[in-house]
C-alpha cells in the first residue's frame, strides 16, 4: 500500500525497502545491531570525538572506517567456594577439582541455519489483495542465533594451586573453562578459598594468634611452653630472664576487625587561624563533621588533619597534626579537633609475641608475620596470711598505703566481696524507675493539687 505507484508515500516506501535490505543481509544486520544507522553509512559509526576514554579503552571501534569491534560477550562464570585448612594456607598445597561443562561438539561443527540462512529471523511476505505486508519473526530452528550447533558434556580435572600465605576469600581463576557457545567467549571457572577455623591458631592478615593460660607464678617468674607449628616444627616458647607478663589492657581486642576510623583530640577554646580553610560546613554536629572528613573530603583528595567548630559552623584545615599544634591559638568559643597521635596508644596495644613465626606473606612467602600470645593469667583462689606476708616481703611496696587506722574514731571497715554487676543492676532496676507513685501526697483538698473536678491543674512557682 506504500508503493508510490499505488498512491503511497515515497519516503515511507524507501524506509520499508531499506529495512528489508538490512534484515535480509547478515552483514548489514550485524553492523546495524552493533553501530546503528551510522554504522551502515560509515562502516563503523562515528563515536563521540570528545570521549577520549572511549577511544583508549576499547570503545573506539565506532569511528569511521569500522576499526575495532565490540568486545565479545562471555558465557556465565562459574564461582565455586573451596574449603582449605590453615595448614594448607601456611605450607601451600594443590587440590584437584573435577568440573563438568558444556562444550561445542567439534565433530559436528557449527553450521549456518538452513531455515533462516544464518540471519536469525524469518521474513514472510503476505499478500492481502492489492497490499503486500512483510512480517518478521525469530527463527525457531536456531533460536535467533543464525547458527546450528550441538553441545556435549565434558568432564575435566583442574589443579587448584594454593600458594603459601593465600588470604581468606582469595580467588584462583581458570580462564575460559566455563560453558562454550559459538557467539561468545567461554567464561571463567573461579575457586574462592574459604579458610577453615583452626583449633589452636587464629589468623589476622599475616599474623597468627594463640591463646594460653599461665599461672601467677609464671607471669612473675617466667614461663616455657611447647607449641607444634602449622608446618610440624616443635617450638619451645619462653620469656626472657627477669621478664614479667602483665595482663592485657581492658577494652583491647587484637582479633577485632581493623577499623579505619580516625580518632580526634579535642581542644577547647582554641583555633589555628594561620592555616587556610579548605572547606566549611554550616553544621556543628561533631559526628557529621568527623564522617565528612573520612568520606566526602577524602574522596575530593583533601586530607583533613584538623577542623574548628564555633557557634555557627565548622572550618576544615588540610594539615598535619604537628602543623595544627604549632599554629594553635587561644580563641574563646571555638573548639579544635586535631587528629590524634597514632602512636599514643602503642604501649596500650603491646603484646608478647614470637617474631617472624606468623603466616608467610602472599606476595613474598619468605617474609612472615608474627605469632602473638593472648595470655590469661590465672590467680590462686586464696592464700594463707603467712604466704601473703612472705610474698609481700619479696615484691615491691604497695601503691595504696592508708593514713587512717582501723581503730580511729569514725572509720568504718568494709571487706570486698565478689558480686556480679549485671545481676546487681537487674535486681535494683524495679526500684530505679521514674514516676514517684510511691510518695504521692494523699491530701487532695489542700495545696491546690487540682486532681478533682474543677481543679486548675498543676501550677509551679519559682520562689
Amino acid at each position: 500500500k506504500h508503493h508510490p505507484d499505488k498512491g503511497g508515500d515515497p519516503e515511507k516506501f524507501k524506509e520499508i525497502t531499506r529495512a528489508y535490505e538490512v534484515l535480509s543481509d547478515a552483514d548489514k544486520r550485524s553492523k546495524y545491531d552493533r553501530f546503528g544507522e551510522e554504522g551502515l553509512e560509515d562502516g563503523g559509526g562515528p563515536g563521540d570525538p570528545s570521549d577520549i576514554f572511549e577511544s583508549l579503552f576499547g570503545g573506539g571501534g565506532r569511528r569511521g572506517g569500522g576499526g575495532g569491534a565490540r568486545r565479545r560477550q562471555k558465557t556465565k562464570d562459574v564461582v565455586q567456594p573451596l574449603k582449605v585448612t590453615l595448614e594448607q594456607m601456611y605450607n601451600g598445597a594443590t587440590k584437584k577439582m573435577a568440573i563438568t561443562r558444556s562444550v561445542i561438539d567439534k565433530k559436528k561443527g557449527i553450521q549456518e541455519c538452513r531455515q533462516c540462512d544464518g540471519r536469525g529471523v524469518r521474513i514472510e511476505v503476505v499478500r492481502m489483495g492489492p497490499m503486500i505486508q512483510q512480517m518478521q519473526s525469530q527463527c525457531g530452528a536456531c533460536g535467533g542465533n543464525g547458527k546450528s550447533f550441538q553441545t556435549k558434556t565434558e568432564r575435566e580435572v583442574l589443579e587448584v594451586h594454593i600458594q603459601k600465605g593465600s588470604p581468606d576469600n582469595h580467588k584462583v581463576t581458570f580462564r575460559e573453562m566455563a560453558d562454550e557457545h559459538p557467539d561468545a567467549d567461554a567464561g571463567d571457572v573461579v575457586f574462592v578459598l574459604k579458610q577453615q577455623e583452626h583449633s589452636v591458631f587464629k589468623r589476622k592478615g599475616a599474623d597468627l594468634f594463640i591463646e594460653r593460660k599461665i599461672s601467677l607464678v609464671e607471669a612473675l617468674c617466667g614461663f616455657t611452653f611447647e607449641l607444634t607449628h602449622l608446618d610440624g616444627r616443635k617450638l619451645l616458647v619462653k620469656t626472657s630472664p627477669g621478664e614479667i607478663v602483665k595482663p592485657m589492657a581492658q577494652g583491647f581486642d587484637p582479633l577485632a576487625p581493623q577499623e579505619n576510623k580516625t580518632d580526634w583530640e579535642v581542644m577547647e577554646n582554641c583555633d589555628c587561624p594561620s592555616i587556610d580553610n579548605v572547606a566549611q560546613a554550616d553544621t556543628t554536629d561533631i559526628d557529621t563533621l568527623k564522617k565528612a572528613c573520612e568520606t566526602q573530603l577524602k574522596r575530593k583528595g583533601l586530607d583533613v588533619g584538623c577542623f574548628v567548630v564555633d557557634e555557627r559552623r565548622a572550618y576544615f584545615k588540610q594539615c598535619t597534626r604537628e602543623e595544627a599544634l604549632a599554629a594553635k591559638k587561644s580563641k574563646k568559643g571555638s573548639t579544635m579537633y586535631v587528629v590524634s597521635d597514632p602512636e599514643a596508644k602503642a604501649s596500650f596495644r603491646m603484646m608478647k609475641a614470637v617474631k617472624d613465626e606468623g603466616m608467610p606473606t602472599y606476595k613474598n612467602p619468605f617474609v612472615h608475620g608474627n605469632l602473638f600470645l593472648i595470655l590469661t593469667i590465672e590467680f590462686p583462689e586464696t592464700l594463707t596470711p603467712e604466704i601473703q606476708q612472705k610474698i609481700r616481703g619479696l615484691l615491691p611496696p604497695p601503691l595504696n598505703t592508708p593514713k587512717w587506722k582501723e581503730s580511729d574514731e569514725g572509720v568504718e571497715i568494709h571487706t570486698v566481696a565478689d558480686i556480679d554487676p549485671v545481676q546487681s543492676y537487674n535486681s535494683n532496676k524495679v526500684n530505679m524507675s521514674a514516676g514517684g507513685e510511691a510518695y504521692d501526697d494523699d491530701d487532695d483538698d489542700e495545696g491546690g493539687g487540682g486532681r478533682g473536678p474543677g481543679g486548675g491543674g498543676v501550677q509551679c512557682h519559682q520562689q
